[in-house]
């Protein structure tokens, strides 16, 4: 029987509505899979529900002990227990476990959105289309649940780390043992024999926590130790080798060379410091005990490798002196140093990184009190022996004295942080110096290998060139063209040029680059300064806005030492980066440094004002007042610095301009911002002020044209031939070489004079200086060629006529009796 196309349209629907049935029972069972997986207990609601109030609650009081803890720092302040009450309270602190529930939240808005697509489906009854709402009404309160479960574990992680952080601000600048004055030093032999004995008693059970079961780690310093003792031979052949390649001064050595000594000697000393790594790996860590040898072992062995690695670069006819061209005298003191810093440098890192690993038990700690308040004053003590020892650093006592200051003030304020009573506080600066301080050394190292890496590129440069210039080409042709590429070359690379240019900005960017490795690691200790932000020194009570804390008093003074190292080296630093590339006219460059100095000074005084709470509501009634100031008594100065700020923009005249101001005449030697400083021809300065450039008038002489004419004047004598006079001159002044030949010469009568007929000779020269030389040698050979061709160069005559003879005549015969 046919069926018609009803019977069809109802067979489709039917057989599409089991189809949508079959999926909708599989993402419902899908869903129901995903809610009973491991680990979130989502099968019941109660359960995530429970969780999440579970979270919510600690969220609540995580807050309430982080609202206490500041008033209880407050109460317990100078409190001998109060670092160890914060110790607990850091240790106390909840360990979340977040777990990321972003792809399981991902599947259930996945079948979220196939259970909406369903119900749009045709043919559905009422009562599948209400199974499917409350299906949907289910799976969105769970997703809910899990979006604020997510939400409430973002937060609580968030409070535990700002928590955290803001215990080890407190724990930072709060005294964790008691000063080291006469009573410390009283109780001292009793609390270091209670030490000595605990410890003893816990190195005892220390044999039981070695284990030689090899890790991957163990494994692989094992290896490598037994690698580096069987090709020690190899390796000292190849220093050896290398050694005598750099000895040869006929052949400059291939840069790599460095890098590659370099390599050699740090595996050479390598293997000590392995042994040391690998024990420290055997013994396994106990946090029961609370010691950690494996710690300082690798301490020690990274402390023993710095040593170690220096003295082998310093030793006589050693690397030092072979690649980096020191001198013998220089590689002997620092030998000498680097022999008694490894007396305090080994045993000071094994007590940091043993004592670090018990932070619990820091306030009975009164052996490392003194062991590192020993090695502070040793340290003192080799670095002025260093500082005495060395020539002065960059050729000047000033920043001699000054690094060495900088150098002394770490371990005397450590020293002074520790007989505080801030032994917590000198532990966590130890490590951030000791860190420093093998940065500071790798950063030395790598300067120095660059230089020389550079001063081997380049010689090999000059070399090529040289050798290139020597070349006996065959034919003319060649000749030719061999001397035009050299000569090009040349005029493009300047080796020695390019050595300079290339050496300060290598040193611009190893500056840059280590300067951010300083700051990563010091940026932990950055965060204790913010609890600074919360002592003030000045606060009003009033409004409770005005205050003046110490990290405002110290960002000031950071502001204002920042802003004075760049006003002092703007100019040089622009020099080598940007305006030694660029093609600029004369004073351009001086005119930039100048404009951007009054920039960089503008802003850090507004910083250091802010810094300190200077806001513009307290200066408008300072501004108004200098305004009118600026009006009366001012008048002159501000019209000066205006006037400044004109020749800056506009530029009339720039440093090395020759100027002529009334009867002044000189060359500019600077431009400040309220006076001008002229070095006239006698070589003495003169101070001008700014204003007279712009409202009086002034010559120029090099602005825009270094071209000047010269207008030398003649006179010959009555009769005299002027056709050849006119020839004359103009061949004197062609054949001089300062003389331009465009504009061409001008030989001109210009007038009868009293006793001559006055000639005129003008020309032009290309620079200033070339003015009176032109004028000298011209005046000679005009008088020298005129005498050879009988032309008289005549003078003023005088003619006396006498009117009355006879009155002369007795007046002669009286002189005469």
């Amino acid at each position: 029987m046919r069926k018609n196309s009803t019977d069809y349209k109802v067979s489709e629907i039917k057989t599409g509505t089991h189809i949508n049935m079959l999926a909708r029972w599989l993402g419902y069972l899908t869903v129901i899979f995903t809610l009973t997986l491991p680990g979130l207990a989502l099968s019941a609601d109660s359960d995530l529900a429970q969780r999440l109030q579970n979270l919510q609650q600690l969220h609540t009081e995580l807050a309430q002990d982080r609202a206490d803890l500041s008033e209880e720092y407050r109460v317990l302040a100078g409190n001998q227990l109060l670092h160890q009450v914060l110790q607990e309270q850091r240790s106390q602190l909840p360990q979340l476990e977040t777990e990321d529930v972003s792809q399981r939240l991902a599947e259930l808005r996945l079948n979220y959105f196939q259970l909406q697509r369903e119900q749009r489906q045709p043919g559905l009854s009422l009562q599948q289309r209400q199974q499917l709402q409350q299906e949907q009404q289910e799976l969105g309160e769970i997703i809910e649940q899990l979006v604020e479960l997510t939400r409430a574990q973002y937060l609580l992680a968030a409070d535990i780390a700002a928590f955290q952080q803001q215990l080890d601000e407190y724990l930072f600048w709060t005294p964790s043992n008691p000063p080291m004055n006469a009573d410390w030093w009283r109780q001292f032999p009793q609390r270091a024999l209670q030490q000595t004995q605990r410890i003893s008693s816990e190195i005892t059970t220390i044999p039981a926590s070695i284990s030689l079961t090899l890790t991957p780690i163990s494994l692989l310093l094992a290896l490598l130790l037994i690698l580096l003792i069987a090709r020690r031979r190899r390796i000292k052949a190849l220093i050896t080798l290398y050694d005598t390649r750099i000895k040869k001064s006929d052949d400059p050595p291939p840069p790599w060379i460095i890098p590659a000594g370099l390599a050699l000697n740090a595996l050479l000393v390598l293997p000590f410091s392995l042994s040391l790594l690998l024990l420290g790996e055997f013994i396994s860590h106990r946090e029961a005990a609370g010691i950690n040898l494996g710690a300082g072992f690798t301490a020690v062995a990274l402390a023993w490798f710095m040593v170690a690695f220096l003295r082998k670069l310093v030793k006589p006819s050693g690397f030092a002196e072979l690649y980096f061209n020191w001198s013998t005298e220089r590689c002997d003191i620092l030998r000498r140093y680097l022999t008694y810093l490894a007396y305090g440098l080994l045993p000071t890192s094994f007590v940091l990184a043993f004592t670090t690993q018990q932070e619990l038990q820091i306030s009975t700690d009164v052996l490392g009190m003194l062991i590192l308040s020993l090695a502070s004053v040793y340290l003192i003590g080799t670095t002025i022996y260093l500082l005495r020892a060395l020539p002065p650093m960059y050729h000047s006592t000033f920043w001699h004295r000054l690094i060495g200051l900088a150098l002394l003030l770490l371990p005397i304020s450590l020293l002074f942080i520790l007989t505080s009573g801030y032994y917590y506080t000198a532990l966590k600066l130890s490590g951030y110096y000791l860190a420093t301080f093998y940065i500071v050394i790798l950063w030395l190292i790598t300067e120095a290998s660059v230089e020389r890496w550079m001063q081997f590129s380049y010689e090999r440069m000059r070399r090529d060139i040289s050798d290139a210039s020597t070349d006996e080409p065959a034919t003319l042709e060649l000749i030719e063209e061999s001397q035009t590429q050299n000569s090009s070359q040349q005029a493009e690379i300047d080796p020695d040029k390019a050595q300079q240019q290339s050496q300060r900005l290598a040193h611009f960017a190893l500056l840059i680059a280590f300067s951010f490795i300083l700051y990563a690691i010091w940026s932990e200790a950055t965060v204790a300064l913010e609890y600074l932000d919360t002592q003030f020194l000045w606060q009003n009570m009033d409004d409770g806005e005005s205050a003046l804390s110490i990290g405002n008093l110290l960002s000031a003074f950071f502001i204002a030492l920042v802003g004075y190292l760049l006003a002092r080296n703007l100019p040089g630093l622009l020099e080598m980066l940007f305006l030694s590339r660029l093609k600029l006219e004369v004073g351009t460059s001086y005119a930039v440094t100048s404009l951007l100095n009054y920039v960089v000074v503008s802003v850090a005084i507004i910083l250091f004002l802010g810094t300190l709470g200077v806001s513009w509501n307290q200066l408008q009634w300072l501004a108004a007042g200098l305004t009118v100031g600026l009006g009366f008594g001012l008048q002159e100065i501000f019209a000066n610095f205006i006037s400044g700020l004109i020749i800056f923009f506009e530029r009339p005249l720039r440093v090395g301009d020759i100027i002529t101001l009334d009867n002044l005449s000189g060359r500019v030697a600077k431009i400040r911002i309220r006076a001008t400083v002229i070095t006239d021809f006698d070589r003495r300065d003169i101070i001008v002020p700014n204003r007279n450039f712009i409202t009086g008038k002034f010559v120029n002489w090099s602005l825009s044209n270094t071209v000047t004419r010269l207008i030398i004047k003649v006179g010959v004598a009555y009769g005299s031939d002027l056709q050849k006079t006119q020839e004359i001159l103009l061949d004197i002044a062609q054949q001089e070489e300062m003389i331009l030949d465009d504009p061409p010469p001008q030989a001109l009568f210009l007038s009868f004079g009293e006793s001559t007929l006055d000639h005129e000779l003008r020309v032009h020269v290309g620079h200033l200086k070339d003015r009176n030389p032109t004028i000298d040698a011209v005046n000679r050979e005009i008088d020298r060629r005129f005498r050879e061709a009988g032309i008289e160069i005549a003078f003023n005559q005088v003619d006396i006529h006498f009117r009355n003879a006879l009155g002369l005549e007795q007046l002669v015969e009286q002189r005469k009796a």
